[in-house]
Order: structure tokens, then sequence, then C-alpha cells
């Protein structure tokens, strides 16, 4: 809930006593760290810890490496993955001063050999929670996905199968970066009005506390005001809508570039989804044949699907590497 979002859960004591591959997911706010099974998936220990904003190179390295031993119960994982919000380039370093600063430039990859003996991988961080999703969540069985992160910003992924769709140089598209046509503040990405400023989580945050007249950093106010809209209040119901109609906006141009079957809602802001729905399939429906029919779902996996992904790009190099 709100006030405790990101204090750190205790890890489970199972991950000291079997081998495990490490997944961690560096988001805008808060960082999520797992220790799983590299078998099964399953998640044996766990922690969040609000993500630094700044900090050395070796400090940024340091924080990583601790809370890796920390979900580890200090033994040396299989292996470890990382997703991030991009741009990451192709050494697999973060290109992202705007939201992730103190980790921009940091030779991760490089740097977290010291704590394992096997691969060290890193990918965007919507590649992690849509690959996550097709393994153990929503998106099972589904040929054709796209998954929207509802956070920090607004991350995406399309998957066809289990493979992530790529720009041409093997980079990941910034798909929460298109144009739109809500009004929005201009984004650093240079867009003047920009998806990720309509419909990331800190856009309905912004409205909820100017709605219930409270500060803007204050992360109690989104569930506050969805415990007002279930109670019908008529402006918090509104409010909703006009979100669902904020995040339909960019997301009806993806629907009709990529044509996907599934849609997954994951991010801080996916726990909502059925107060904003009518509004995004409302937004939606007047797109007419212009986009396939398709399903919308809440991410299975809440928080933790980035990390499982990435935890899941760890096994998948480790059997690379034995193979």
């Amino acid at each position: 809930m709100p006030s405790d979002a990101f204090a750190p859960s205790a890890p489970a004591s199972a991950a000291a006593s079997v081998e495990v591959v490490v997944g961690i997911d560096i988001g805008g706010t808060g960082t999520r760290f797992v220790a799983a099974d590299p078998t099964t998936s399953q998640v044996l220990a766990r922690a969040t810890i609000p993500t630094p904003a700044t900090g050395t190179a070796d400090e940024i390295l340091s924080f990583l490496r601790d809370q890796v031993a920390r979900v580890t119960g200090g033994h040396r994982p299989l292996g470890v993955g990382i997703g991030a919000s991009g741009p990451i380039d192709l050494d697999g370093v973060i290109r992202n001063p705007d939201t992730l600063p103190a980790f921009t430039g940091v030779p991760i990859r490089e740097g977290m050999r010291a704590v394992t003996d096997g691969p060290v991988e890193i990918a965007n961080d919507a590649v992690c929670a849509a690959l996550a999703e097709h393994l153990v969540g929503a998106a099972r069985n589904w040929p054709r996905s796209l998954h929207v992160t509802l956070g920090t910003g607004v991350g995406v992924c399309l998957l066809n199968g289990d493979q992530p769709f790529r720009n041409q140089d093997g980079t990941h598209p910034e798909g929460g970066h298109v144009a739109v046509a809500t009004p929005t503040t201009p984004c650093y990405c240079g867009r003047p009005a920009c998806w990720e400023q309509a419909a990331s989580r800190q856009s309905l945050q912004r409205a909820a506390a100017t709605i219930l007249d409270r500060g803007p950093r204050d992360r109690t106010v989104i569930f506050d005001l969805a415990a007002r809209a279930e109670g019908d209040d008529p402006v918090a119901r509104a409010a909703f809508a006009s979100y669902g109609e904020r995040v339909a906006d960019g997301l009806g141009t993806l629907l009709t570039l990529y044509g996907p079957s599934l849609v997954v809602i994951g991010g801080s802001a996916a726990s909502h989804l059925e107060l904003y729905r009518r509004g995004l399939e409302s937004a939606l429906s007047s797109l007419h044949g212009w986009i396939p029919e398709h399903q919308i779902l809440q991410t299975a996996l809440d928080d933790d699907g980035g990390a499982i992904g990435a935890a899941h790009l760890a096994t998948v190099a480790l059997q690379d590497r034995r193979s």
C-alpha cells in the first residue's frame, strides 16, 4: 500500500538453500530484486528498494551487489538478469539521464560479474515484463501480445511468441514515446505532446493530487481517489475515465501498427485498470475497423513481472552457455 510501497521485503530463506538466478528490475521509482528457481521461474526471495537518483558508478554497483547478496542469502547466483527503462545500447549500457540518471553510463554488466560466475544480461524493462507474462503470466499461449507498462514512464514491448520486436540494429524501440493528440507538457524525448507524459502513472498521480488538493509527490493520492471512484464519486470516476482515454491515445496507434490479439497492462497503474477500462475501451472503439480485435488484461504478476523476466534472461543465457 501507499506509504510503505517501497519498503524492503524480507528474503525467503529458501533462496539460500537452492541454486538461483537473480532478476533485477530498475524502475524510475523503485528497484525490485528476485531470486528465482531457474527451472520453474518460481520466486524464492524478493526485495524492493527505492531507486537511487544520485551516486557514483561505484556506489550504484555496490547498491546492486548488496541487494543481490540480500536476496540470495549471500550465495552466488547462477546468473543475473537486469531490466531497466531505456534507451539501452547494444553494449548493455543504460542511456537514460532523464529517468535513471544515476545508472546512465554505468558499466553495470561488467560490474555485476563480481557477484556471479555465470552470465549477466541486461535488457529493456518492458521486454523483461513481457517475457515474464508470456512465461508464467497473462500472456501464456498467446501468439502475439503487446505489453504496456504504466509506471514512472510508459514502457512497451511487442512479442511474437516469445520473441520481442526489435529495431534493425537490435536495440529496443521506445514505443512509450509516440506523439498523441492529448495536450501534454513537452517530453524529454523531444515531442511536444508525448504518450508517456499523458499516460504514465505520474500523470494519474498529478490529476489525483489536484482533485484531492494534496502534494504531487504524495503516493497515497491514487489509492484514495480510487476509493472514491469505487464509491461512485462522479469527479473521481471522471478522472479515471479521462486517464483511460489518455492511455487509449497512444495504444490505438500501437494496435494499428502491430495488430496484437492481446494487450497486457502492467506497472503500478495496472491495479486500477477496471476503473479506467470504460474510458480506455470507449476511446478505442471510435477507431472501429482500423484496429484488430483484441483483449486487454491486467498483469498477472503485479510489480514482480519485470524482475521475473530479467531472471529468465539469465536462465536462457545460462542454458545457451551450457549447450
